[in-house]
């Protein structure tokens, strides 16, 4: 992990550099043309220079995204929404990110995850469910590493409530309850029905109590 964050710093200074390097007064074109001109240097003669012959042994996912990451950075430079590029550091946060060439991959609910181009990682924390995602980024912070990634889910559309006016409720005998707005709403059947149980068992019970009351008399 380590490796692949420096080579990550290494090929955003080694693209910045030459970026700094350039005339732009004499040659013209955007800055992710400059870019990409400089990536096709690195990929065609850098990689391939045996002092550098150690960029190899890495995931060549890592140094695509660092070109990007520096076309990001100079495209919020000129449109005002960021500072100037400025060279990274080994006291800067280490991280880098890499991604599936194939498209989006199956990530297996549990403590393992399989990062494109990296391999299989035991996890501390488990994956909750099965899902699918195409980009990790990997970062380091307190001495741990950690990557993250962005699902794919569908967006629930917004909910939205009713207007209610206020009523009132007058609960009745007849009836269940009547509304302030003129609805009625009718005694539910077994409410009905426990009525005339509750009654019938009142009327039993007096006439226990006359009979009982001539007999004693």
């Amino acid at each position: 992990m380590a490796q692949h964050a420096g080579f990550s710093r290494f090929v955003y200074n080694y693209g910045l550099s030459l970026m700094r390097m350039i005339d732009h007064q004499e040659i013209k074109g955007s800055s992710s043309y400059k870019i990409d001109t400089i990536k096709k240097l690195f990929t065609n003669y850098t990689k391939k220079q045996p002092e550098f012959a150690w960029c190899n042994n890495l995931s060549s996912r890592v140094y695509q995204n660092a070109f990007r990451d520096l076309k990001t950075a100079f495209s919020r430079y000129f449109q005002g929404l960021g500072e100037q590029p400025v060279l990274k550091s080994k006291k800067d946060k280490q991280s880098f990110r890499v991604e599936s060439s194939n498209g989006k991959v199956l990530l297996e609910a549990g403590k393992t995850i399989k990062i494109p181009t990296l391999g299989t990682f035991r996890l501390k924390e488990a994956i909750p469910f099965s899902c699918v995602s195409q980009t990790f980024t990997i970062s380091k912070s307190a001495d741990k590493w950690f990557v993250s990634f962005s699902i794919s889910a569908d967006r629930l559309p917004p909910r939205i409530h009713e207007v209610i006016e206020p009523i009132g409720i007058d609960l009745g005998c007849k009836t269940f309850a009547t509304l302030s707005d003129g609805n009625v709403i009718e005694s539910p059947r077994p409410f009905k029905q426990a009525k005339t149980k509750v009654i019938m068992l009142r009327n039993t019970t007096i006439k226990d109590f006359l009979q009982q009351t001539t007999i004693n008399n």
